[in-house]
């Protein structure tokens, strides 16, 4: 009888600290995939489905939508850029973002310009880098295929084919590409749906901010964020707070310099005004490509203002496309058209899958990814093994297409 009672103790700790972990990732906007399909029009996204995988749809007849986004690729296709109408990159070398779970964003493309699916769809269908074809052309090519005449008619009660009715059609059957992990599972209640590395995982994905972006049903896919808040890495090897206090000294200091006569030893006197844990903290996080001797004459130069000055100064400009990310900047795209330096947060219920990673597609290794984005998002410095517990449960969220 003790050692039921016992096995019922250790049971109900469990479960309510597991109970306690659901209740918080609820709290922090964490929401599982309903375990019941949405309502949707089944002709039409059979009509869609078709569309989806009918290369008719591009100028030369070689790709289709499909082309670009499989599912064993997490919805994407595994390369650094995307490929399309004859073999061309995209110009911005912009990789493709996964059509998964799609149904739970509400905004689309990298700059986030799209607010719908169906007007996402229209994009790729026009770009003369990837399947290059009018809406008339479209039109036209739909209208041979007499095998759309009554799937049409199903869908949109006449056989008359319109760009619109094209494109609602593909957005119909793209909402239907939803996925279901153990994740999910687990936040309905299922404690043992997640193991205790996998439920670590979770626990750190909320506590080092992961999901101050990443949240909603797709963990991501709901608005654009500037990226990256920090390009210096002094901001992941200090609190803030300090950081503002280093800041001000080495403003002091700048300014005091006006006020000293020429001939004093510069570096004994920034040594007085900060101290040398400061000068150093200065020298490995805003300045870590300089060295002792030259450390002087970029602290006290107008180096800082090449990349700080207004937002017109076009030196400024051609400094941020060299700098801009904590990685290679291939393509030069900086973001949205308006706000430079935002972009659409990326949707991660199937990202173990959908390497390379970011939008330019330079970084290899998801626990690469993890450990720049706790640096210069977060502005928290992730070891391995958190960073091992953090891939191990979106392993768990990762799942394959149902409809």
């Amino acid at each position: 009888m003790k050692f039921f009672i016992l096995i019922l103790f250790v049971v109900s700790l469990f479960s309510m600290d597991d109970m306690k972990l659901i209740e918080l990732a609820y709290s922090v906007g964490l929401k599982p995939v309903p375990t019941i399909s949405r309502e949707l029009t089944k002709n039409r996204v059979e009509l869609g489905e078709k569309l989806f995988f009918d290369k008719n749809l591009s100028l030369d007849r070689d790709i289709s939508c499909a082309s670009c986004h499989s599912d064993d690729k997490g919805g994407a296709d595994g390369k650094p850029t995307a490929i399309g109408h004859k073999k061309r990159e995209n110009p911005s070398h912009l990789n493709t973002p996964t059509i998964l779970n799609t149904a739970f964003s509400k905004k689309f493309f990298w700059d986030g310009r799209s607010d719908t699916l169906q007007d996402q769809a229209k994009g790729p269908l026009q770009a003369t880098f990837e399947m290059s074809i009018t809406p008339e052309l479209a039109q036209k090519r739909i209208y041979e295929n007499k095998e759309y005449e009554e799937m049409f008619i199903n869908s949109f009660a006449n056989s008359e084919v319109t760009f619109e009715k094209i494109v609602n059609a593909i957005a119909t059957y793209e909402k239907t590409l939803v996925t279901r992990g153990r994740y999910d599972d687990f936040l309905l209640g299922y404690f043992g749906a997640l193991t205790t590395q996998e439920k670590m995982g979770l626990e750190l994905f909320i506590s080092k901010s992961c999901v101050g972006c990443h949240n909603g049903i797709g963990l991501g896919g709901q608005e654009i964020r500037k990226f990256p808040l920090t390009y210096h890495s002094v901001w992941s090897m200090e609190k803030p707070t300090k950081i503002k206090q280093v800041r001000e000294k080495y403003s002091n200091f700048l300014e005091s310099l006006d006020t000293k006569d020429g001939s004093i030893d510069k570096v004994s006197h920034l040594y007085s005004q900060m101290g040398e844990k400061n000068v150093n903290l200065l020298r490995e996080g805003f300045f870590s490509k300089i060295d002792e001797s030259n450390l002087l004459e970029v602290m006290t130069s107008s180096a800082c203002n090449l990349c700080h000055e207004k937002e017109d100064n076009s030196i400024r400009e051609e400094l941020v496309k060299d700098i801009a990310f904590p990685f290679e900047n291939r393509g030069g795209f900086l973001g949205a058209k308006n706000q430079r330096s935002y972009f659409r947060v990326p949707l991660l219920r199937n990202v173990v899958r959908t390497a390379p990673y970011f939008h330019n597609g330079s970084v290899e290794k998801l626990e690469d990814v993890i450990k720049i984005m706790g640096q210069h998002q977060g502005r928290v410095s992730l070891d391995e093994e958190e960073i091992a517990k953090i891939v191990t449960f979106l392993k768990a969220v990762d799942g394959r297409s149902y409809k």
